[in-house]
């Protein structure tokens, strides 16, 4: 709990990281198949993330090229700490930062007005790609690390796939790409294999087809919703365009006949290296990871009110599980809490909270605490 200034960036964690043990994928759930004129004899840097062939790390943001410019500026080359590593960069002041009202403030409305949680944890102490691939499977197989862009992984161990199939209900996972892919924040396609016979490509659609799916009235029972990088608030892209587009996704819901009986879980998959004074609660010897923000909206969550019980990100699929009566994937989820300590089915119904940019929102009472 005191390393997340060394551990920013990879000549921080070669320093103080030394001895510190890293988990390594199980073979026989999570292989790697490359792609053909991919390069493999890429090496590992000190995070275990794996290096491109000239040597500089990948980011999670595989098609944002600021970011690239960015880590190709503080990765190591041969093993060496280049000399211009040995000051701290200056972007790492953003470690021990926070946004408050001012700057998001559409967040703070909807803590406000609907429900915020405050004990909300990423599923695994690591990046991206293995939390996604708890909230769909409750486990990432022994994946710690992002892996990366270039090849296909392959996942053998179940997921929300069968359940959601063998009990009939409809879904869809929604991204920001153009063509829904595998990505670091899509890992459905890698469970093609393990789940053979079901045609997977029939629910991976794209964020546009949500907007046109909530005006045809044709919305899937549960849906996932995943950004594209732009809008992603992984740094340094703008937080604020992130929240616009939850804010627009929300609304969309807001405006239709789906308000009546939604329940929106709006959640963030790793810390993405924030400063957090609260340590995690150690479940296994994967996670819990640092705190995550957590924001329930529905007509039935508790209105303005913090709920403190514990959860992680396979919290909303224990929720999917009590809701269709299906059976726990793991050990995981079938211990989580469901997140009912969030709603109350007996209170009149909450209004919809529409918020555009005309909206003007006042926080006079946040300004003397």
């Amino acid at each position: 709990m005191d390393g997340f200034l060394w551990g920013e960036y990879p000549a921080g964690f070669r320093y103080y990281g030394k001895g510190i043990p890293v988990p390594t994928p199980d073979p026989g759930r999570v292989r790697t198949r490359h792609k053909p004129g991919h390069a493999t004899n890429a090496t590992a840097s000190p995070t275990g993330e794996v290096l491109s062939p000239a040597g500089f790390a990948d980011d999670e943001d595989y098609d944002a090229p600021d970011i690239e410019e960015q880590n190709e500026a503080l990765a190591t080359k041969k093993g060496n700490v280049r000399p211009d590593l040995q000051t701290r960069p200056s972007w790492m002041i953003w470690t021990m930062s926070h946004w408050d009202y001012t700057v998001i403030p559409n967040y703070w409305e909807y803590a406000r007005k609907y429900t915020l949680c405050d004990a909300f944890y990423s599923s695994l102490t690591g990046p991206s790609q293995p939390n996604h691939l708890y909230t769909v499977a409750a486990q990432s197989g022994g994946l710690v690390d992002n892996i990366g862009q270039g090849d296909l992984q392959i996942y053998s161990f179940p997921s929300i796939i069968e359940l959601l199939g063998k009990a009939n209900i409809t879904w869809t996972y929604y991204t920001g790409n153009p063509v829904p892919i595998q990505t670091l924040w899509n890992p459905l396609p890698g469970f093609k294999q393990y789940a053979a016979g079901y045609d997977l490509n029939s629910h991976l659609s794209t964020t546009a087809k949500f907007y046109q799916d909530i005006k045809s009235g044709t919305l899937p029972q549960v849906s996932w919703l995943i950004p594209s990088k732009g809008v992603s608030e992984h740094a340094p892209e703008n937080i604020q365009a992130g929240m616009w587009y939850v804010t627009k996704l929300v609304n969309a819901v807001m405006q239709s006949n789906y308000w009546q009986s939604c329940a929106i879980v709006i959640m963030w998959d790793d810390y993405g290296g924030f400063y957090d004074h609260v340590t995690p609660r150690l479940v296994d010897e994967y996670g819990y990871g640092f705190r995550v923000p957590a924001i329930i909206i529905s007509p039935y969550a508790l209105s303005g009110q913090v709920v403190h019980t514990t959860y992680d990100l396979t919290s909303p699929l224990k929720l999917l599980e009590t809701k269709f009566q299906l059976s726990a994937l793991t050990g995981r989820d079938g211990a989580s809490n469901s997140m009912l300590e969030c709603f109350d089915f007996s209170q009149a119904p909450l209004a919809p909270d529409i918020i555009t940019e005309n909206t003007k929102l006042d926080f006079s009472d946040m300004a003397s605490r």
